[in-house]
């Protein structure tokens, strides 16, 4: 395309088609600037009333305006100030709108600081929200603190919605009972929604015959994210059933839950691909039936002592054997620190032993594992571990003994290991000489430490290990061991 004259003031933007225009607008970081396009000529006039993204923030809003005439006032007031420019704006917007262009793409984040918003603010936000669903939105990202209970009602029969991502910050007075919940209509269907992403603190779902209602129904959904965020965050002592035919993808994170909200998700998902799972098991897993699993991330913390423990144990085991199709397993290994019998052993302890070739044998399939090692202050030396073999042979046979006799079946499949935190303990190089000895074909091994002090017992530690470890026999034949660590390197 030839360049125009920029001496005859030719506009070749403006001679674009609208939808271009459009498309170029929508890689603003906000709606206030395609709506001061409206200045440019009677071109541009009219042009914001149509575009198909909409993106509103008040943190964008705040940060952008002009304090001049209220920099005397402080605190809540100022705020209030920044919120109401906010509401004009956006009301404005959306009133004006054209009525025959739909949105294509809604983000809308309302999170007022004052302490105390009123129930303007929460019209505000069902105004906002009943816009987009009344465009035939198919994309909308929801930002906002809502002091009430929120009403799925304005988008319970949105059919054209594809894709929706859910932030919601409750208000923490301190009550459980008196949070903020989510409020779920008797009619609700969401046809063709694909993604689901809630991030939800202080916030919880409250009812069990409408939670249940609520998952089911997205008969298409290929991607689940649940994340809660706070103590009073949850499924309240729920049995939750979600199936899903067409889902792919679901993640499951838990921040700070309290143990008060106690409750059973059976999955069904046959065409699920990844599964990630951050939980200290309050909320338990039942999942069945995932033929078509590739990867796992887990990452587990359960009561460390006392009758929970059992208990917590049971549910993650429950867990694990529920995903034992996986082809690519991630373990985070703070859960074997937290279930020791034994205080004053190693992170790799027999009994935490016992969980890894445990963990093994319920995935005969695997040919990925990542490991790490929580670091423990009171580590024993190599010394001490063949000085305790010496004294007491019999609390050392058994456990390596039994482990030996049964690994070789399980790890037929592995190709790949993982393992960081390392500290050089005896029961670390145990285990990596057993699985040396069993994993025929295991291609790579990866080993590193987190240590970054330099004292010489440290290194002492790290070079007998680094020399012990390169000279165990090997099943496998084309196997590279890998040491990634200054103070590993430094002792080869």
């Amino acid at each position: 395309m030839e360049r125009g004259d920029s001496s005859s003031g030719e506009d070749r933007i403006s001679q674009l088609p609208d939808s271009i225009i459009h498309h170029i607008l929508s890689f603003l970081s906000d709606t206030t600037y395609a709506v001061q396009t409206c200045v440019l000529s009677k071109r541009w006039r009219y042009l914001w009333t149509s575009l198909p993204v909409l993106k509103f923030s008040d943190e964008f809003h705040h940060r952008d305006s002009d304090v001049d005439d209220i920099d005397n006032v402080d605190g809540d007031l100022q705020d209030m100030c920044f919120v109401n420019r906010y509401i004009k704006f956006v009301d404005k917007v959306l009133t004006l709108r054209d009525n025959n262009s739909d949105i294509q793409i809604f983000h809308f984040q309302y999170s007022p600081s004052y302490n105390n918003p009123d129930e303007k603010s929460d019209r505000f936000v069902n105004t906002c929200i009943a816009a987009a669903a009344s465009h035939n939105v198919q994309e909308l990202y929801v930002k906002i603190k809502p002091h009430n209970d929120l009403e799925f009602r304005l988008l319970s029969t949105c059919k054209s919605l594809t894709k929706l991502e859910l932030e919601l910050s409750g208000y923490d007075d301190g009550d459980y009972n008196n949070c903020s919940i989510i409020c779920i209509p008797r009619e609700i269907s969401f046809p063709r929604l694909e993604s689901l992403c809630m991030i939800l603190k202080f916030f919880p779902f409250d009812d069990e015959e409408s939670t249940n209602k609520f998952f089911s129904s997205f008969p298409n959904l290929e991607s689940l994210v649940i994340v809660f965020r706070g103590w009073s965050s949850g499924f309240r002592d729920m049995n939750l059933t979600i199936s899903l035919p067409k889902l792919k993808c679901f993640s499951f994170k838990v921040e700070d839950q309290g143990y008060e909200i106690n409750s059973v998700i059976k999955l069904y998902a046959p065409s699920l691909t990844s599964f990630i799972c951050n939980s200290d098991m309050v909320t338990s897993f039942i999942v069945e039936n995932l033929p078509s699993l590739v990867t796992a991330e887990i990452q587990i913390c359960v009561a460390a002592s006392g009758r929970e423990k059992e208990f917590y144990a049971q549910r993650t085991m429950g867990l694990l054997r529920g995903i034992r199709s996986v082809k690519v397993l991630t373990l985070n290994f703070s859960i074997l620190k937290n279930l020791e019998l034994q205080t004053d052993q190693t992170c790799f302890s027999r009994d935490c032993l016992r969980w890894v070739f445990y963990i093994l044998k319920s995935f005969p399939d695997i040919e990925s594992v990542s490991l790490r090692i929580s670091q423990h202050h009171d580590e024993p030396l190599l010394d001490e571990y063949r000085e305790e073999v010496k004294s007491y042979p019999e609390n050392i046979r058994g456990d390596y003994w039994d482990a030996e006799l049964s690994l070789p079946c399980m790890i037929c499949h592995l190709k790949f290991v993982e393992i960081n935190g390392l500290c050089g303990c005896a029961d670390e190089l145990k285990f990596l000489e057993i699985l040396l000895k069993h994993a025929t074909v295991l291609e790579k091994l990866v080993v590193a430490s987190d240590a970054t002090e330099r004292d010489s017992q440290l290194e002492k530690r790290m070079a007998k290990f680094s020399e012990k470890l390169l000279k165990f026999p090997t099943a496998s034949k084309k196997i590279l061991i890998f040491l990634k660590s200054s103070v590993l390197l430094d002792g080869l």
